[in-house]
């Protein structure tokens, strides 16, 4: 392939996004279907679970998530009677799992569980811990990615006289 192109096959990017989406998009239909929640009311769940009484700032960190998106998810949960909300530190909302979010919790996770062993099924539990073990140290790495001078600066930078030139040419079409 040309230095010019971009191999999208090769692209941790394009990669992450593809598999992230079609994973999140069949559960989300599983989810809809047998308990009447999505993805993002499932990530909530879970990490209520763990740490109840927790702001919509630390959720959105933990779960890799916009705050909007985990407020709405909230509101309708609320709704539902599956979190209870109370105001924190500075202000900030706070919620925690009702029994009835702590039971949909447990009635999700062996389905959760069963869809990420279907998944990881053709890895030894070795590769698993090494799976992990990078998706954590890619993680780690995206502020870097975020303050690479050399990124912006490659944005930053005039399109090329053939990225011009082809663009001029579309235009007087």
């Amino acid at each position: 392939m040309s230095p010019d192109h971009f191999d999208l096959r090769r692209c941790i990017g394009a990669l992450s996004t593809s598999f992230s989406s079609r994973l999140g998009a069949g559960a989300s239909q599983e989810y809809h279907r047998r308990f009447d929640i999505g993805v993002v009311e499932w990530r909530v769940l879970c990490h209520l679970a763990v740490e109840p009484w927790s702001n919509v700032i630390a959720m959105a960190n933990s779960i890799g998530l916009d705050k909007s998106s985990v407020s709405r998810s909230l509101a309708g949960m609320e709704q539902r009677g599956l979190v209870e909300m109370r105001d924190g530190l500075r202000r900030r909302r706070e919620a925690a799992l009702t029994e009835e979010g702590m039971a949909l919790h447990r009635a999700v996770l062996p389905v959760a569980r069963a869809r990420e062993r279907a998944l990881l099924s053709d890895f030894s539990p070795e590769e698993v811990e090494q799976l992990l073990g990078f998706f954590h140290r890619l993680i780690d790495n995206l502020p870097r990615v975020e303050e690479d001078a050399l990124i912006r600066d490659t944005a930053d930078q005039a399109p090329s006289s053939e990225a011009s030139a082809a663009t001029r040419s579309k235009r007087s079409s």
